[in-house]
């Protein structure tokens, strides 16, 4: 099946049986938490997509064929892509104390070419910093429709970036409170405690 240019906005539709869904487009994904002093100001994604959903971003985007995006096709990707994505909650959940802050609408993104395969870079701001030190804080990224797997990257799935953290670490576990697929699924959550 074609994914349309509007990249996950066919999923509704496919989706109307849950019986015949499976993933169709791969991610791996790596999270970069931005922590200043153990408080969690936002974070960064960065989506590696599998080779076939390449070659259908590319024959929709790469409108020089030159098998990279520019900074203007990035820019048509981001604006064919981010307004379906928001449907489906950019497939990324911040939850501080246990609650989901809701929708959070990317600050920054690009599209890129990287070992011949697609990266969406994705950062996410939060709308009111975190005391790690104070309040729980996970994160995670997962198509609960179960169109599109995303699994954390092997190399380096998670990082800390910041000042002040050497008191803080992020484990990821898996999330069996937001399981999905008939409870088929489990997402990874990424935590963040610090001291």
């Amino acid at each position: 099946m074609r994914i349309s240019s509007a990249l996950f906005g066919v999923a509704a539709a496919t989706l109307a049986t849950p019986a015949l869904a499976h993933p169709h487009v791969f991610i791996d994904n790596q999270v970069t938490l931005l922590v200043d002093r153990g408080v969690l100001t936002g974070f960064r994604t960065i989506w590696r997509f599998d080779e076939i959903f390449t070659a259908d971003l590319l024959s929709q985007y790469d409108q020089d064929g030159d098998g990279q995006f520019s900074p203007a096709e990035s820019k048509d990707v981001r604006d064919g892509t981010l307004p379906n994505l928001k449907g489906f909650h950019y497939f990324t959940y911040a939850y501080v104390g246990g609650g989901d802050l809701g929708v959070i609408d990317p600050a920054d993104f690009s599209a890129d070419i990287v070992d011949g395969v697609a990266r969406f870079n994705l950062e996410f701001r939060l709308p009111t910093p975190v005391d790690a030190k104070q309040q729980k804080v996970g994160i995670s990224v997962y198509d609960n429709e179960y169109y599109v797997e995303v699994l954390l990257a092997q190399a380096d799935p998670v990082k800390l970036e910041g000042a002040g953290n050497e008191a803080c670490k992020a484990s990821v576990k898996d999330d069996q409170t937001h399981a999905y697929f008939g409870g088929f699924v489990v997402p990874q959550l990424i935590e963040l405690s610090c001291q």
